[in-house]
């Protein structure tokens, strides 16, 4: 799979017609192994601000309930474990991590109950908070010493902070996760920063995970996008802050005390034995600071999850809980989406890798797949580009699968077949988008896609595929089509914004 070959230049018309098959644009289903989460919370640092590379490392998720697995079981995922997905021990020197153990107590305020996650900027730690102000557990980011690490850790705190105090009254704000407090630590290796986080539960990767990537029922994609377009108004209207990295893992599920109590009590389970419990079971690779743009190119994290998709994961109670209210009222038909509960709160995280309005990182932003067209081309961005994930979103959260799925070895190959396919699903791109942006003239000549030979081009918009392919009927359709085409519209100055999209007739329109 994501085998678009190398030699389009040469022989466009043979390769695009096996690669860009009516019906095989959403036939490839990507692996999500290093995307799923337990307690999630992408604390990246803003990596488009560095060069620093980052290696990911798959580790071992059983699907096992903690309360099946024999001594063996653990000590397999723990050597597993130990084995690739450990900081760097030679990191830990001057300018780098800050030496931490299970108990530590931190600013006489914070002990450390268990290591989420790391990455070349930072360690994790889940801690409870001892003081009487507050969240009772938080997520402590601590970040590496060096002068750099602090100057980036800065920025991120800036807007932070910004979305903390900006407007609390916000119907957004509550869909945001919120910095709970921020300060020095000292080790040998020196000045810290640290950010304490408030912690949540799965994301909605996960979820889609639970679902066996059938995709979640519409009123529930309703009830989850209508948050994050809220979270979004906040971020965008008061704060004015480009996220610029939506998508399903970056979505957070509100879970409460007791939540966080039974990990807590599984870990000390895992401790009594002498054995530190599995961080698949605790932890998400979200909690590691692996942001692509450290280093890793597109091609190299397609290609990554490719291979780790399709693999099982330990069984979430809560995740559960938000899913099988349905069994009680009527059996789920063979294959049909996924309920979730109408209670469900999430929250948009990760600003790890926001930036102001008016004072950009990097030419390049998102996730390849949830990627905006303006942004492909390097015609510049704002706002609109998160609204362009969120389209990119709504169709994977009720089909299991991506919208854009783009396959290529080199990153102006990918390139020209993602614009192929955003070509096919808006049933073409107006000439004059196609004219703007530096990278524009290499994919586009007169309005046209260069090296695509267009005979292969099929239109497929997105209400013919849920009808023909998903099987939807099309009185169902047609509005929530419409509804996700408002929101990838070409052109970034009408798309839809935040706050359009909560007034849109589909979000509106009594279910």
């Amino acid at each position: 799979m994501f085998d678009f070959t190398s030699s389009i230049g040469n022989s466009a018309s043979s390769n695009i017609e096996s690669d860009l098959d009516l019906k095989g644009r959403f036939k490839y289903k990507i692996n999500y192994k290093d995307r799923t989460d337990f307690l999630s919370l992408s604390l990246s640092p803003p990596g488009s601000r560095n060069n620093y590379s980052f290696r990911e490392f798959p580790s071992l998720s059983p699907s096992k309930d903690t309360s099946l697995l024999d001594l063996d079981d653990i000590q397999k995922i723990r050597y597993i474990e130990n084995k690739e997905s450990q900081e760097d021990e030679d990191e830990y020197i001057t300018g780098g991590y800050m030496p931490i153990n299970i108990g530590d107590i931190l600013k006489e305020q914070y002990k450390v109950c268990r290591k989420l996650g790391w990455g070349h900027f930072s360690t994790v730690w889940l801690c409870r908070n001892l003081s009487n102000e507050g969240p009772t557990y938080v997520a402590l980011k601590i970040c590496k010493s060096a002068q750099s690490f602090a100057v980036v850790a800065q920025d991120e705190i800036k807007l932070l902070r910004e979305t903390k105090l900006i407007d609390p009254t916000h119907i957004g704000y509550k869909h945001i996760v919120q910095m709970v407090d921020t300060f020095k630590l000292v080790s040998v290796n020196g000045v810290h920063t640290a950010i304490s986080m408030e912690i949540m539960g799965p994301s909605l990767l996960h979820l889609l995970i639970q679902s066996d990537f059938r995709g979640i029922h519409l009123s529930g994609c309703k009830r989850i996008i209508t948050q994050v377009l809220k979270g979004l108004s906040y971020l965008h209207e008061k704060c004015r802050i480009i996220h610029t990295d939506i998508k399903p893992e970056n979505i957070l599920i509100k879970v409460d005390e007791n939540y966080i109590k039974t990990i807590i009590s599984k870990t000390e389970k895992f401790t009594e034995l002498g054995i530190d419990m599995p961080r698949s079971y605790v932890a998400s690779d979200c909690w590691i600071d692996k942001d692509k743009r450290l280093g890793d190119s597109d091609e190299n994290i397609i290609s990554k999850f490719e291979e780790q998709r399709g693999q099982s994961y330990p069984y979430d109670k809560f995740l559960g809980e938000l899913t099988d209210f349905k069994r009680r009222h009527g059996e789920p038909r063979l294959n049909a989406p996924m309920w979730v509960s109408p209670n469900i709160e999430i929250k948009i995280a990760d600003l790890g890798n926001s930036c102001w309005e008016d004072h950009h990182f990097s030419a390049e932003i998102q996730t390849r797949q949830y990627r905006a067209l303006e942004v492909i081309l390097g015609a510049g961005y704002g706002f609109p580009a998160d609204i362009w994930s969120v389209g990119c979103m709504g169709f994977e959260m009720v089909t299991g699968e991506m919208l854009f799925s783009p396959k290529g070895e080199e990153s102006k190959i990918t390139n020209r077949d993602h614009l192929c396919l955003i070509y096919e699903t808006l049933g073409g791109i107006p000439q004059y988008i196609t004219e703007k942006g530096t990278n524009a003239r290499q994919y586009f000549s007169n309005g046209e896609l260069l090296r695509v030979n267009k005979k292969w081009l099929r239109i497929w918009k997105i209400e013919d595929v849920l009808v023909e392919k998903y099987k939807w009927k099309r009185v169902d359709a047609i509005p929530f089509a419409g509804f996700l085409e408002s929101l990838i519209e070409p052109d970034p100055a009408l798309r839809l914004t935040a706050s359009m999209a909560l007034q849109s007739e589909w979000i509106t329109m009594n279910e």
